[in-house]
């Protein structure tokens, strides 16, 4: 160990003896397998600077997770830049009717592959990340899903053929899929309750502001055509942003949650403290929500480890509320223009290049309407949002379909009727549908289940992810625009959900929203912890329905 390191250390012991919290210190779970002994942290070390604790330090782990968001969400635009990239689509598509620099001849189901091939790896990455996170800790899957980010973007940028391209992108799912689970379960678990929808609104923000960047990016390297940097350059910029979320994974702290529920006791408490008190463990409001971990914790030691059986049982509405939330928000659309505006742009009438500007100018509409959510998250409630977000989607894409169904209109109207209630969908989406099924299933779930509850919702996710990416080409093919109808009644089917199945979660903590739905929560009496903790002076906790 170096010697700021020890003293470091020294520091954190120091501060960790402030604490007068009666609970007794959980124990480290001993390894059950080969996988564990080998993963599992013996020790733990903070090493992020003195300097950082207090905002600082909350806001930069913050940070950090959204820049895992970012790339993901990087990734969703930069594939839809390239498929009206002339030298893009001679160079992997020439032997599959894209030699004249279109896709007008290549098979639908060939370009599906390709775009989606990422979303069924990433939702298999997503399990992985789910029994990982809670073995080696949240921030080292970050750690892996920054690496294969890493390396992938860049054996994509010089694959010589489309399958080491498609292979490339399949495996750089895999870190995708590490990143998208964990990175909410981040946010959540070092997130104060009246800010945990700040937190993830702003994780939300950075995964759209990753979507804005890669549509400028490749509106911007699109005009050094016909080199190949035109379509190389957007990878270059993906490898930078990897690169500094694989740094910032060995200095920033691990969650609070994850280190209680993991035998490291006094390092949870220590961190708790820096993240929201400048290391003051003898805070109030430290030790109120220290002493709910430390109960839940010890509650859920009586239990064992959670199972994938207990999580369709147990914690079966949880669990449908975590799937479906997911499910919904990809059902609901938002990847249909994500991946295909450019190409449908161009379809209408536009150019490629007017098509690209478009879709970037869409895309600062769209991250600008995710900045409300951090604020109306918590005061207005998840469910609201919901609602509201379905019904007004489902009349844009109406309409966006009468737009391109309609006869006798000239083809600037078309193009511009769509692109504007395209803009309209991706703001209410913004608002509503799209940060709310990253914050419900990261909150939703007890600590012991929550890494693999947090993969499940992001396995449905990512899985029809895969099916709208996969469906969309042949769908535009088939039926036309009448594509949007179908989506538009998702959206009025998640409405209903929403409205009579979900319970609303804001202004919980995470350990009381085992209460909001009807469980106990801690290993003594819920109402006299909760009572000790002074939290449930809150009406919205006290009166919360039993489901």
């Amino acid at each position: 160990m170096s010697k700021d390191e020890s003293a470091e250390l020294s520091y954190h012991e120091n501060k960790s003896s402030q604490s007068d919290i009666a609970t007794p210190p959980s124990l480290p779970t001993p390894p059950s397998n080969l996988v564990e002994r080998l993963l599992k942290p013996k020790v733990y070390f903070p090493r992020y600077p003195k300097w950082m604790i207090g905002k600082r330090l909350l806001w930069a782990t913050c940070f950090f997770g959204s820049l895992g968001d970012a790339l993901f969400g990087y990734d969703q635009g930069i594939m839809s830049g390239l498929l009206v990239n002339e030298v893009f689509i001679r160079k992997f598509y020439h032997d599959h009717g894209g030699a004249d620099g279109t896709t007008v001849a290549v098979n639908p189901s060939l370009i599906g592959i390709t775009v989606a091939c990422l979303q069924l790896s990433a939702a298999i990455g997503s399990l992985l990340a789910g029994y990982l996170g809670d073995v080696m800790g949240r921030k080292r899957c970050v750690r892996v899903g920054g690496f294969l980010y890493l390396t992938m973007a860049f054996l994509q940028a010089f694959a010589p053929n489309l399958g080491c391209f498609i292979a490339g992108r399949t495996i750089q799912g895999l870190g995708v899929g590490f990143l998208s689970m964990t990175v909410p379960v981040i946010q959540t678990e070092i997130a104060a309750p009246h800010r945990r929808g700040l937190m993830v609104g702003v994780e939300y923000t950075f995964l759209i502001g990753g979507y804005m960047l890669s549509c400028w990016v490749d509106y911007g390297f699109n005009f050094l055509l016909p080199h190949n940097t035109s379509w190389q350059g957007p990878y270059f910029v993906q490898m930078v942003l990897a690169f500094i979320l694989f740094s910032m994974s060995f200095f920033l702290p691990e969650t609070p949650r994850w280190l209680a529920r993991n035998g490291f006791t006094q390092e949870a408490l220590q961190t708790l403290a820096d993240l929201h008190s400048k290391g003051n463990t003898a805070d109030e409001d430290v030790q109120h929500v220290f002493l709910e971990i430390q109960e839940a914790v010890h509650y859920e030691d009586t239990m064992g480890k959670v199972t994938y059986m207990e999580m369709f049982t147990k914690y079966r509405k949880r669990t449908i509320v975590g799937i479906t939330a997911q499910m919904f928000a990809q059902l609901n659309g938002i990847n249909v223009i994500s991946f295909y505006l450019p190409s449908s742009l161009a379809a209408a009438g536009f150019t490629n290049r007017r098509s690209l500007l478009f879709t970037a100018a869409n895309a600062i509409i769209y991250t600008s309407a995710t900045v409300p959510v951090w604020w109306l998250a918590d005061r207005w409630g998840r469910r609201p949002l919901l609602i509201f977000g379905g019904i007004a989607m489902a009349i844009a894409l109406s309409i966006v379909c009468v737009f391109q169904q309609a006869n006798g209109l000239s083809v600037v109207t078309r193009a511009n009727g769509m692109y504007s209630f395209v803009v309209v969908y991706n703001a209410l989406y913004g608002a509503t549908w799209g940060p709310m099924p990253w914050l419900l299933p990261a909150e939703i779930f007890p600590l012991r289940a929550r890494s693999k509850g947090m993969a499940l919702a992001t396995f449905s996710n990512w899985t029809f992810n895969f099916i709208i990416g996969m469906s969309s080409p042949d769908a535009f093919a088939g039926i036309k625009g009448y594509y949007y109808i179908i989506i538009a009644g998702f959206c009025l089917f998640s409405v209903g959900l929403a409205k009579f199945y979900y319970v609303e979660t804001a202004n919980h903590t995470l350990e009381e929203v085992a209460v909001a739905f009807g469980d106990k929560a801690f290993l003594h009496e819920d109402e006299e912890i909760m009572a000790s903790a002074r939290l449930d002076r809150r009406v919205s906790v006290a009166r919360s329905d039993r489901v």
